[in-house]
């Protein structure tokens, strides 16, 4: 072999390596861009998945909120109307004894105005001494409360009348408003919280049209249960009226329903 030949040959060989490392360069690089695509896509693939959880754990956005009531008219029966009567004298023992004298007068009179004997009741005396400004006791006041209770409200206006009776004979009974209450309300408040709830997807039936299906309810909660007088009523004011006799008892609740 001639040295032109040699150095040919070696030529040839320089030229065939870099040509080799190009090859496996390239592959590499390929197989990088796959692992780096494939990535992505697991990458991707697991956003959705955890959207689509999130999707479904969370409310739904279709829905209706809305305010049911209902209503029922009652009458009172019960009837309370509370008093009190007061004595002032120099000594404990003057005091007492005209008080005793007033209260068994305000019995009487009770009675005779048509209370029954056990819808009267008195409670404890009260003691004050009063005291000048040096801190000496002048004199002492005693005190006592009287209670009519009854269930008899027709009677019971008769004996209203006793108050003035015994003003004008100059003893102090000092009386306050009668009051007029229902007792049924716990008996009451299922049913019409039950009609009220009712009446809240009524209403939001017709809010929505025939077109839509009202869907199960969200929740529904409950408003307070309101006595009124006719033509007051207060929905979900809680109000507890003592003045009339004739009432009307009222429920609210607030029902969320999908649509």
């Amino acid at each position: 072999m001639s040295a032109e030949e040699g150095a040919d040959i070696g030529i040839e060989n320089k030229g065939q390596e870099p040509a080799s490392r190009k090859k496996g360069s390239i592959r590499s690089h390929e197989q990088l861009i796959g692992m780096i695509i494939l990535s992505a896509a697991f990458i991707i693939g697991s956003f959705s998945v955890a959207s689509g959880i999130r999707n479904r754990n969370q409310p739904q956005t279709n829905q209706i909120t809305i305010t049911g009531s209902a209503e029922q008219a009652v009458t009172s029966n019960t009837f309370q109307w509370m008093a009190s009567v007061a004595s002032t004298q120099p000594t404990t023992s003057a005091a007492l004894a005209q008080l005793n004298g007033w209260t068994a007068q305000i019995r009487n009179a009770l009675i005779a105005a048509g209370a029954l004997n056990d819808e009267i009741s008195f409670g404890t005396v009260n003691v004050q001494p009063n005291t000048q400004a040096t801190g000496q006791v002048t004199s002492f006041t005693m005190s006592q409360t009287v209670t009519v209770q009854s269930s008899r409200l027709t009677a019971m206006q008769r004996v209203l009348g006793v108050s003035n009776l015994l003003l004008a004979k100059n003893l102090p009974f000092i009386a306050q408003q009668p009051q007029y209450t229902f007792k049924g309300l716990k008996k009451l408040r299922p049913a019409l919280t039950a009609e009220a709830a009712a009446n809240a997807r009524q209403r939001a039936q017709a809010a929505l049209g025939k077109q839509v299906k009202l869907g199960k309810p969200i929740s529904i909660k409950v408003g307070q249960v309101s006595v009124d007088a006719p033509g007051s009523v207060n929905y979900g004011s809680g109000d507890f009226n003592t003045s009339s006799i004739p009432k009307v008892v009222s429920v609210v609740v607030y029902a969320t329903y999908s649509t």
